[in-house]
C-alpha cells in the first residue's frame, strides 16, 4: 500500500498517479516560462505601479452619469422617420413632418372660421358717402382666397385701387386669440393692423327669391393713437351687398362717430347660399360653391375662386387627400 497526502490508493492506481505527476513536472521544466505564481493568499508583493494607475483610471459607480435624452439613440417604429435634431442642429424629416402636420392643422382651424365669411368671395363696386376732391369715390374690390402668402395663416384678401382707404386688405382668424384680423395696407405702402368680433351673428334668412340670405355685422377696432381709434365694420345686407362702414373715436370720447360709408354691391354671378349643400360643386379646398374647374391627372375638380385655383394647382395631390378625408368623415 502507498499513501499520498493521507489519502490511500491502491498499487496499481498510486503507480498511475505518480507517473502523470512526473510527466506534468518534466513537461514545466522544459519550457522556459516562469514557475507557476505563489497561490494569491501567500503573495505578499504590492502590485506594480501601472496597475494601482489602471486601477485608480476605472469608473466608479458614482461616477457614472445618465446619457442626456439629446445624445439617447432614436427608436423608429415601422415607417415613423426620427425626430431628434441633427448634428449641424437642422430638423430631420420627422419634425419637418410633423411641423407640416401642425400647419396643416393650423390651416384647417383659419380656413373653417373663415369659411362662413366667404360670401365676400368675388368682384364688388362700392360708392362712398362722403366727397373726396368734390366727389363720391368708387370701390372696386375683388375677394379671393389667399394660400401662398403664409400656407399656415391661409387669409381671405381683395386689392382695390380706387378706395379711399385702402389698396390691399387681408382678412384672416388667429386661433391663439380667437379672434378675427384685419390688415389694410393704403396708398404709401402703410400698414395697419385691426381685430375684430361679430357684434351681429350670422343669419341665413330667406329672401325674395326663397334662397337663403347672409346677414352679419363683423367688427374690426384698432387704436392709431392715445386720442384717436380706428373702427371698420363689415355689415353684410344680403348675398349680393354689404356696407363697410367707417368709424372714429376721437379726443378720449367713448362714442364711436360714423365718417362714411361704402355701399358695395356684388358684379356678376351670386355666390347665393343654398340649403343642401353644393354636391359635386363643392371647393375642393374652401368647401364653399365651386365655379371654376381644375383638372388633374384627367380628373376634375371645382374650385371657388383664383386663389383657391392656384392652391390647387401647386399642390393638387395635398388638396385632394384633405378633400377625399374630410368627405369620409362626413359620410
Amino acid at each position: 500500500m502507498f499513501q499520498f497526502d493521507q489519502f490511500q490508493l491502491q498499487a496499481p492506481a498510486a503507480f498511475i498517479f505518480n507517473l502523470a505527476i512526473l510527466l506534468i513536472v518534466n513537461s514545466g521544466c522544459s519550457k522556459s516560462e516562469a514557475p507557476p505564481a505563489v497561490p494569491a493568499q501567500t503573495q505578499t508583493t504590492p502590485p506594480a505601479a501601472n496597475e494601482t494607475q489602471q486601477d485608480d483610471n476605472k469608473v466608479k459607480p458614482d461616477q457614472i452619469k445618465e446619457t442626456p435624452p439629446s445624445e439617447l439613440p432614436v427608436i423608429t417604429f415601422g415607417n415613423d422617420t426620427p425626430s431628434a435634431p441633427s448634428a449641424n442642429g437642422q430638423m430631420k424629416s420627422g419634425e419637418q413632418n410633423n411641423e407640416t402636420l401642425e400647419a396643416d392643422k393650423r390651416a384647417d382651424v383659419v380656413i373653417a372660421a373663415l369659411k362662413d365669411l366667404q360670401i365676400l368671395l368675388g368682384t364688388w363696386r362700392g360708392i362712398t358717402q362722403k366727397n373726396f376732391d368734390g366727389s363720391k369715390a368708387l370701390d372696386e374690390t375683388n375677394w379671393v382666397w389667399d394660400f401662398k402668402t403664409d400656407p399656415k395663416q391661409p387669409a381671405l384678401v381683395m386689392s382695390s385701387e380706387a378706395s379711399p382707404y385702402y389698396r390691399n386688405a387681408s382678412m384672416t382668424f388667429i386661433p391663439e386669440s380667437e379672434q378675427y384680423q384685419l390688415q389694410l395696407t393704403d396708398d404709401e405702402g402703410e400698414t395697419s393692423t385691426l381685430t375684430g368680433e361679430f357684434t351681429s351673428e350670422i343669419k341665413d334668412e330667406p329672401g325674395d327669391d326663397d334662397k337663403p340670405q347672409r346677414t352679419y355685422k363683423l367688427e374690426f377696432t384698432e387704436k392709431e393713437s392715445e386720442d384717436k381709434t380706428k373702427r371698420l365694420v363689415f355689415n353684410q345686407q344680403n348675398n349680393n351687398r354689404y356696407l363697410l362702414e367707417v368709424y372714429e373715436q376721437r379726443g378720449g370720447n367713448d362714442r364711436f362717430f360714423r365718417v362714411d360709408t361704402v355701399s358695395t354691391q356684388r358684379e356678376g354671378t351670386s355666390m347665393a347660399l343654398i340649403d343642401e349643400g353644393y354636391g359635386e360643386r363643392t371647393c375642393i379646398i374652401s368647401g364653399g360653391l365651386g365655379t371654376i374647374t381644375v383638372s388633374y391627372q384627367g380628373k376634375s375638380y371645382y374650385v371657388c375662386c383664383t386663389g383657391c385655383k392656384a392652391a390647387f394647382e401647386d399642390e393638387p395631390e395635398r388638396w385632394i387627400a384633405r378633400f377625399e378625408e374630410q368627405s369620409k368623415t362626413m359620410n
